[in-house]
This record gives structure tokens, C-alpha cells and sequence, in this order.
């Protein structure tokens, strides 16, 4: 019978490629969901057991609604850029900048007024350094105001990116690790099953379990006597249909299950066969002679 990890190691290349051509975590949540439902109906397609198919259920149930725990199997990247970008609402401009406007005008007025009123030679020579130092500073100065509105006009911006990337190798080793546990749980629920159902069989020698076992026993005898009759053999069919799903097994007489039989002198083999739970004896078989 396969188990949740062997069907899961089965599934793993197909899951993985799945997962890694996902580009976000909710289709990889969506496709982990999904191979989880194909597990779990595969395992209780085989599994006969009613209880260990409710069992199942729940905990295939629990560890899907965790699915959403996917976000923490991965890394988180952050990308950052810096730009420049023009502001969208008009500021104030600086003191600075009014002054050096007004300095740098001043300078260019002054020294316009100088060569307009130097109209002797003697006056402009004069002059001359005066107003090369006018003009100058009035260059000087408009031209730091216009580095200044520039500066006003644009403002630096960062732009932040965050971006996570689940681990699609970590996700499968870890719900691989869930179900190894699913597993070893579903392991115990079967094994309380059945020493639940062995209890219930053994539970009092008086009770009807036990006269179940001994009418249905005594039915195998009588049917065992005639062999060759067509009757006798889809009695004995039935009655092994009905116990098989009691998980009660028939054995037939063997040198090596000598212990489970009553013998009786003479051959015949098998005359009543032994029932078996298990690999424990529920009722003793009963053989003639030793022989098959």
C-alpha cells in the first residue's frame, strides 16, 4: 500500500517544475493545494479502512489551510533607485536666491549707467576697471541664481522595491516532512483500529462476538466436510468475504501453523480451518492426520 510520502516522491519533478513557473505566491499556494488534493484522493482511493480515510482527510485538511505559511519559504530581494524628478507643486524659493538676483541685477544695471555716461575716451579708461568689475560680479552673481532656481526646481527621489521569491525546493522538503508525519500518525490510527476490533472480538467469551466466531466456525466445519459440493464451496466463499472485511483471516492446516489446529487421529487435512487476526489466533482450526 503506498504511503502519502511515496505518493508525493512520485509527484516531486512535476511539482517542482510547477511551482518554479509560478510568479507569484498565491498561484504557487494554488498549485501545492492542488497536488495535495491528488495525493489525498490516490491514498483513500487504496486505503479500506473508513477511519484511516477520515483521518487522513483531517490532517491533509490542516496542513492545506497552512499552505499560506509558503511566504516564509523564500528570500525577499529590494531594489532602490534614485532619481531626480521635477517637484509638481511650486515652493517658495530661497533667500539666497532673491539676493544673488538682486546683486547680480544691481551689478549689470551700475554697469550699463558707467558706459552710458562715459562718453569722453578719458572718462572710459577711466572707468574701464570699475566697470569690468561691475560686470563681472553681475554675471557671477545671476548666474549662481539660476544654479539656485535649478537646485529649487528638481528634488531627489529613492524609489524603493520590495520582491519575495518563494523556495520551491524548501516548500517541497518541507510539506515532504509533513506527511512523513501524517504517515507515522495514520500508522497509529490503523493499529488502534485494529486492537479496538480485536478487543471487540475477544472482548467476552459469553458476549455475541464470540458466538458469531464459534457459529461461523462450525459453519466452515460442516462446509469443509463436503468439499465437492457446489454449495458447500460458495458457503465457504461467503464466509471468508465476510470475515476478510472483519480483517479475520482463514488459515488452512500447515506444519508450520500446527500450533493454531486441535489434531485428530486419521488423515483429511483441514477439516475446520483457524481464525486469524493480525497473526493472533481468535479460534483454533481443526485437522485430521496432519496432511493438506
Amino acid at each position: 500500500m503506498a504511503t502519502l510520502q511515496s505518493l508525493f516522491e512520485k509527484e516531486k519533478e512535476s511539482f517542482l517544475n510547477t511551482l518554479k513557473t509560478q510568479t507569484d505566491t498565491a498561484s504557487m499556494i494554488k498549485a501545492a493545494d492542488s497536488a495535495l488534493s491528488r495525493i489525498l484522493f490516490k491514498y483513500n482511493e487504496q486505503e479500506e479502512s473508513e477511519r484511516v480515510k477520515a483521518s487522513a482527510y483531517s490532517i491533509l485538511s490542516t496542513v492545506r489551510t497552512s499552505l499560506n505559511l509558503i511566504d516564509s519559504f523564500g528570500e525577499t530581494k529590494v531594489y532602490s533607485r534614485e532619481e531626480y524628478r521635477k517637484q509638481e507643486k511650486k515652493t517658495a524659493h530661497s533667500p539666497l536666491f532673491w539676493v544673488l538676483l538682486g546683486v547680480g541685477c544691481a551689478c549689470a544695471v551700475g554697469a550699463f549707467v558707467l558706459l552710458l555716461f562715459s562718453v569722453r575716451a578719458v572718462s572710459m579708461v577711466i572707468n574701464l576697471p570699475v566697470f569690468l568689475i561691475l560686470l563681472a560680479a553681475g554675471m557671477v552673481c545671476l548666474f549662481l541664481s539660476g544654479i539656485n532656481f535649478h537646485a529649487q526646481g528638481k528634488q531627489k527621489q529613492t524609489e524603493i522595491q520590495t520582491e519575495t521569491i518563494a523556495d520551491a525546493d524548501k516548500i517541497y522538503r518541507h510539506l515532504l516532512g509533513v506527511l512523513i508525519t501524517a504517515d507515522h500518525l495514520l500508522a497509529d490510527v490503523r493499529t488502534e483500529e485494529m486492537i479496538d476490533a480485536r478487543h471487540e472480538l475477544e472482548k467476552d467469551k459469553d458476549g455475541m462476538n464470540q458466538k458469531e466466531l464459534a457459529l461461523l466456525s462450525q459453519l466452515l466445519e460442516d462446509a469443509y466436510t463436503d468439499k465437492n459440493s457446489d454449495l458447500a464451496m460458495e458457503t465457504i466463499s461467503h464466509i471468508k468475504y465476510y470475515l476478510h472485511n472483519r480483517r479475520i483471516e482463514t488459515v488452512d492446516y500447515s506444519k508450520e501453523d500446527h500450533a493454531w489446529f486441535d489434531i485428530l487421529p486419521g488423515e483429511g487435512g483441514t477439516l475446520r480451518p483457524a481464525l486469524v487476526m493480525d497473526n493472533a489466533l481468535l479460534k483454533k482450526g481443526l485437522a485430521a492426520g496432519g496432511r493438506l
